[in-house]
């Protein structure tokens, strides 16, 4: 149940060409990041709906301060990711929707990037991306095959680790499409996942069966037997955190390996699709409980195991001065050639000044050098990577002032 009204935009407003819709909860830090990278630039033909699942942090006092022209829906209770989604494609009324996670940072570029991209393949129902964790790694479920019975038992049993190259043996992350090749897959990721008006009309949203994980699984899904393609674009690259609104604790994995459970049971009759599929409830459990008991052993680092570290490196796209906080001994400039960065602990990513692409790119090709990034956020907090094993507060310090 929500506490406004979810019923069609004014319809006398220019319509806009993409829409994005995204569904936050307790997470404001990181929300604040995503829409500071997304509207970084003024594009008339894009809007933005936050819809918040009755967070308990101070998401919408963000919202109404810093972005007010984003519209945001309040529910007065969690009704789940795939729900949150239907309400935001429900008022939204662009040509093109995406669904984006609040824990990403994308290129300011975005719209133009997407819009374009969706008018040069029609038969495109839905569109990924390539996306990088926030220290820079590939995320391999940014392209994904559909989770037969073989693809899952290789993925769950390493055997993908062992020969990630191979097209039969780590099919569920689509191998046979490279990192950086764009082609069409079978199954994009919820967190970044572009929907053609017209494809989601037809085959319609959201599954809201599905809680939360497994609904991207099963839209892709459907997007691809309707006929349209998925695909994933390797030319855009973005960051996201990963696991920023979700709890890592035992209702985490139930709600998984649920969803999981319920897209076997949902498409296990289609004739042809599965083979082996009285394996795989029995499995799905056994892996549920693994994962419970991984999680009740598991140490969990406080705050003061990740320290500052000892050198930095500044990334800003002026001469911006040092930035002093405590525990930073050296500041270095940003230096594009490269050279300076190699003894660096950790590069410091000003998001305030510089462009997102910029930082993007950074991240993209200095992944190996640096150890880790520290985002810099546009309201001078610093948010330390790796995050707090909580995944529910983000862990940041004040910053000092810049001299």
């Amino acid at each position: 149940m929500s506490d406004i009204n979810l019923s069609k935009s004014d319809n006398n407003l220019p319509k806009p060409r993409l829409s994005v819709v995204i569904v936050s909860y307790n997470c404001a830090a990181f929300l604040g990041l995503t829409l500071h990278a997304l509207l970084w630039k003024k594009q008339d033909g894009l809007e933005v709906l936050v819809v918040d699942n009755a967070s308990s942090d101070d998401t919408a006092a963000l919202l109404r301060s810093r972005f007010p022209q984003v519209e945001l829906l309040l529910n007065a209770e969690n009704v789940g990711f795939g729900k949150a989604c239907n309400q935001g494609m429900e008022r939204a009324r662009g040509e093109y929707l995406l669904m984006l996670n609040p824990d990403t940072y994308v290129p300011e570029d975005l719209y133009e990037r997407v819009v374009d991209f969706m008018d040069q393949h029609p038969d495109g129902g839905a569109m990924g991306v390539r996306m990088l964790d926030g220290r820079g790694r590939f995320l391999p479920e940014s392209k994904r095959g559909l989770p037969t019975v073989f693809r899952s038992f290789c993925r769950f049993s390493g055997l993908s680790r062992l020969f990630p190259s191979s097209a039969l043996l780590a099919g569920y992350y689509a191998a046979q499409v490279g990192e950086h090749e764009t082609a069409p897959v079978e199954v994009l990721s919820g967190a970044f996942m572009v929907l053609r008006r017209t494809a989601v009309d037809q085959v319609g949203g959201f599954d809201e069966d599905f809680f939360m994980y497994g609904e991207d699984i099963d839209l892709s899904w459907r997007i691809h037997r309707a006929g349209f393609r998925n695909y994933y674009h390797a030319g855009i690259s973005i960051v996201h955190f990963k696991g920023e609104s979700t709890l890592r604790n035992r209702r985490y994995v139930e709600m998984f390996y649920g969803a999981m459970e319920l897209f076997y049971q949902k498409h296990t009759k289609r004739k042809g699709f599965w083979s082996g599929s009285w394996l795989v409830v029995p499995a799905i459990r056994m892996l549920a409980r693994m994962a419970r008991w991984r999680l009740a052993f598991q140490r969990r680092p406080g705050r003061e195991e990740t320290p500052l570290p000892a050198s930095a490196l500044l990334l800003s796209e002026e001469q911006t001065p040092a930035l002093r906080f405590a525990g930073l001994e050296r500041v270095y400039p940003c230096c594009h050639n490269g050279e300076q960065t190699l003894g660096a602990e950790a590069c410091l990513l000003d998001t305030s000044t510089c462009r997102p692409s910029k930082i993007l790119d950074f991240v993209n090709r200095k992944a190996l050098i640096c150890k880790q990034f520290l985002w810099l956020l546009p309201d001078r907090k610093i948010l330390l990577q790796p995050l707090s094993a909580s995944n529910r507060s983000v862990m940041h310090v004040e910053a000092a002032e810049l001299v």
